[in-house]
């Protein structure tokens, strides 16, 4: 919820920039078609979405229970335990009777993130496609396709390079700067 919050306060604050630029440059809004604004509007709930479920990955130190891609401990589709890795009221790393969660409910949070993440990916490809009539906004397009591009080197290198610091920091800030992009 912390992240999320957080979240939500750059999101406000980049609203509240934008409005100023444009009242100070007196420019008014691009308008988006019904479509192109389904798509950014649905990419950002699932950029959202992804973010919380890296916050859970994080917080439950998850990222480690698949160390391979594309397959996660030799398997296309690991042992999960998705009720445990999902219970929300509990402390963190423990189940409601004080013991360790068991490893494949680490396995489930960390695969359901990664694959949420090829969902965002396509989506905001599709965005990125829909957004090129729009000279106004080439160059918002062009950094939502470069920090797409870094969460992926970022989020693999945390899987294959067994979790350096350096990326798992630049995952999360990119995160951040999709959120700034999309809103």
């Amino acid at each position: 919820l912390h992240l999320l919050g957080g979240t939500v306060l750059l999101m406000l604050v980049c609203v509240q920039a934008v409005a100023h630029q444009q009242f100070a440059s007196q420019t008014q809004p691009t308008t988006l078609t019904a479509s192109q604004r389904y798509w950014l509007v649905g990419g950002l709930a699932l950029v959202l979405l992804q973010s919380a479920l890296g916050g859970w990955v994080s917080t439950n130190y998850a990222v480690l229970a698949c160390t391979t891609f594309p397959q996660c401990q030799g398997s296309w589709w690991p042992a999960m335990d998705f009720a445990q890795a999902f219970e929300l009221w509990r402390p963190l790393g423990m189940q409601a009777d004080g013991n360790p969660i068991h490893f494949e409910a680490l396995t489930a949070i960390h695969y359901v993130h990664r694959l949420m993440a090829y969902v965002v990916s396509a989506v905001l490809l599709v965005l990125a496609w829909k957004l090129r009539p729009l000279a106004a906004l080439a160059v918002q397009r062009k950094w939502l396709l470069g920090l797409l591009a870094l969460q992926v080197v970022t989020g693999l290198s945390n899987v294959v390079l067994d979790w350096p610091l350096v990326a798992a920091v630049l995952h999360t800030g990119g995160a951040a700067a999709l959120v700034v992009v999309l809103t």
